[in-house]
């Protein structure tokens, strides 16, 4: 087998693997918005214990943050790979 086959096997597979990766992430960012959401707005938020959901909005935020800033980056080196 080539070298260039195999070098562009093993850059197939990495693209493969860090599209899947963003995918992921941007799947749990649509969870995670969703939770906030629900937390700051939605029918049961009145029922819940006050400072348990103002817990929650302050850990979903720094998660969304962290996944959006996750993301940003993994687009990014993308983006480097491909030029």
């Amino acid at each position: 087998m080539s070298r260039a086959f195999v070098k562009e096997n093993g850059e197939a597979e990495e693209f493969r693997e860090q599209f899947e990766q963003e995918r992921r992430l941007e799947e749990w960012l649509a969870i995670q918005k969703k939770k906030l959401s629900v937390l700051e707005s939605g029918r049961k938020a009145g029922e819940m214990d006050e400072k348990k959901r103002l817990d929650w909005i302050e850990d979903t935020r720094a998660d969304i943050e962290k996944t959006e800033k996750r993301l940003l980056e993994l687009k990014h080196a993308g983006g480097k790979k491909s030029q």
